[in-house]
């Protein structure tokens, strides 16, 4: 058997009989960590502000939901009322037929539950108690008329919006943080 041994020379003048390297250097490997680093640097920042995207659609949507339900109370001369559904954080409109409440069939004003890690945290009707979990309701009388009400939606972290109904336009004001009455 013969061997061939590799000398100087033959290092130097023939490169293909060198035996070559496997993996990768440690700058490139740097290289690429710092890559990837930048990359995150620039998404997670943004994914913070997915839960504030569905915290504002959320207040809109309610806030479009009450409006409705007023425009619609006085167009048809009917008494309506939201139903605020506290324990499956649940919102929808009924309409009052023969004196029993019905669920509407619009679908602007079906049952609309809230996305993950928003929530209804208070909800207070003026001259009612301040409500944390089950149900309460607001009135829409056909005569233009809502019933004052503040509703607290929030995420997690308690960041939110407080909306205010308006008695006699049935529009909505919207503050950042948690408000109370006295305090508008």
């Amino acid at each position: 058997m013969i061997t061939r041994i590799l000398t100087a020379r033959t290092w130097i003048k023939n490169p293909a009989s060198r035996p070559r390297p496997t993996g990768f250097s440690i700058i490139e490997l740097l290289g690429v960590l710092a890559i990837i680093g930048l990359i995150a640097a620039l998404v997670i920042p943004r994914l913070g502000s997915l839960g504030q995207a569905d915290l504002r659609s959320s207040g809109r949507r309610i806030q479009g939901m009450v409006q409705l339900t007023f425009n619609l109370a006085v167009m048809e001369k009917a008494d309506y009322r939201l139903v605020f559904d506290l324990d499956s954080q649940c919102v929808w409109a009924e309409k009052n037929i023969s004196g029993a409440y019905q669920t509407s069939t619009l679908d602007l004003l079906s049952r609309y539950c809230l996305p993950d890690q928003v929530y209804i945290r208070e909800l207070e009707v003026l001259d009612r108690k301040l409500v944390q979990t089950g149900t309460e309701y607001i009135y829409f009388g056909m005569d233009g008329f809502v019933e004052p009400a503040r509703i607290f939606i929030g995420n997690e972290s308690d960041d939110g919006f407080t909306l205010f109904t308006d008695p006699i336009t049935g529009r909505i004001k919207v503050y950042d943080g948690r408000v109370e009455y006295s305090k508008r």
